[in-house]
């Protein structure tokens, strides 16, 4: 096998790409449209996978892991800076994550799979600060030449006009609860938490609509509104999911690992002299730092099972994105020798979108949600060739099946929440994006 890096020009918007890919199957794409943020500079696309794994079945699990290493280890060792060259690129659904209990047991969505990665044999990347982009590709093992691949590219230059039916909502988004249900089981976790249950539960409502069109089309929209360092997009079979998270779960290389939960959100505004104020309470709230606390805490504990020298490097930090601000912190930790895909499976899922402790409060989420969440709150990945892994959270995810999308938003309950602020937050996440596809 021959690897090569081929220099491609800038490609500032991926739409067109990811229509030109669209046939290919498995397309997938793990994008920043937030170029001037620290975790915005690298969007990789590619399709058409090799192999592809798919998790059906929860007794299946460690067979699935199994299959999972037994692809990593087909790998070859490749020396490079980027962050992707090729390899595994993956998405895990909340609902593998839940455990087999009685009050967490909770069947897949729709029979899609748990866990879906594919070994992708090249990859065009985009660099947003040196504005260049690659192909990474392997010679001899990937379906498609390096000139096929170069072609495409080339031939989405330029316009990003599209030939996909245009994306339009035939009803608007109604959310599956109302404001007095919603009422309820917030009071329900209240109660949970008075009595020494949990600390914190993150609860998501969600909301549906109907719609005809191509689901990429509203992807490029939620993208474009969001502006976040980590959206993504795949489709399998006759469903799609898109995300525009502003979340990094856990990055890998040089033998750290380090994540970066948010817990704590205030809305936007238009004016500065009010945005600014959003931005000063949250800095300031007593109540989303304790949030936030917590989830740090509950992240250097399942960091522990599989690293050492824990610490954390930055507590309580605002990042601003365009429809929300968020109070984010970093904790970093020292992986030499250790399992990256134990580390993921063992961490997963983050949890800023369970609460703590996780395993109970995973059981309250699906008492009260009683549906699955999908791959909503769950999380894409990928394992390179050169060593690297990288992992964001699937929050304002968006699920496109059967002419019907679904989107959800949640929030940390804690003792001192009140219920109508929660339900304002969980707005506040979701609704500019529902906006920017109706």
């Amino acid at each position: 096998m021959n690897f090569s890096i081929t220099t491609l020009p800038y490609l500032n918007d991926s739409h067109r790409l990811l229509c030109t890919l669209k046939p290919l199957s498995n397309m997938v794409a793990l994008e920043s449209s937030n170029f001037d943020h620290p975790e915005g500079r690298w969007s990789i696309i590619s399709a058409a996978p090799n192999e592809l794994i798919k998790l059906e079945h929860k007794h299946d699990f460690k067979s699935a892991i199994r299959n999972l290493n037994s692809l990593r280890d087909k790998l070859p060792s490749i020396e490079s800076t980027l962050p992707f060259t090729g390899g595994l690129i993956g998405h895990i659904s909340y609902d593998l994550g839940i455990s087999d209990s009685p009050q967490a047991s909770m069947p897949n969505y729709r029979s899609q799979p748990f866990l879906l990665c594919g070994l992708y044999t090249w990859a065009y990347l985009i660099d947003h600060h040196l504005k260049q982009s690659y192909l990474v590709h392997w010679s001899e093992v990937s379906e498609h030449s390096k000139e096929f691949l170069v072609s495409l590219f080339n031939n989405s230059l330029g316009s990003s006009q599209s030939h996909l039916n245009n994306f339009k909502l035939s009803t608007p988004f109604k959310a599956l609860w109302n404001k007095e249900q919603y009422k309820i089981k917030i009071e329900r976790i209240l109660d949970y938490i008075l009595s020494g249950d949990t600390y914190q539960v993150n609860l998501a409502q969600s909301f549906k609509a109907t719609y005809t069109g191509s689901p990429l089309e509203a992807y490029t929209k939620i993208k474009a509104r969001a502006k976040v360092p980590f959206a993504s997009y795949f489709e399998s079979g006759n469903w799609c999911f898109a995300s525009a998270s502003p979340e990094l779960f856990l990055r890998c290389s040089n033998n750290e690992v380090i994540t970066k939960p948010i817990k704590g959100t205030r809305p936007r505004h238009s004016d500065p002299v009010k945005d600014e104020q959003e931005r000063s309470e949250l800095m300031q709230s007593t109540k989303d730092r304790a949030e936030n606390l917590m989830i740090v805490d509950l992240l250097r504990n399942d960091l522990s099972k599989n690293s050492q020298n824990i610490k954390v490097d930055e507590l309580f930090a605002i990042e601003s994105f365009s429809t929300v601000h968020h109070l984010v912190s970093t904790i970093a930790a020292d992986i030499s020798g250790k399992d990256p895909v134990k580390l993921l499976m063992d961490a997963f899922p983050g949890g800023s979108i369970t609460g703590a402790p996780k395993k109970r409060s995973m059981e309250i989420i699906s008492e009260l949600e009683q549906v699955p969440r999908s791959f909503y709150c769950g999380s894409s990945f990928y394992f390179s060739s050169n060593n690297m892994m990288s992992s964001n959270i699937l929050i304002r995810g968006f699920l496109f099946e059967n002419n019907e999308v679904t989107c959800w938003a949640g929030g940390g309950i804690v003792a001192d929440s009140k219920w109508e602020d929660e339900y304002q937050e969980s707005l506040d996440k979701i609704s500019k994006l529902m906006q920017a596809i109706s």
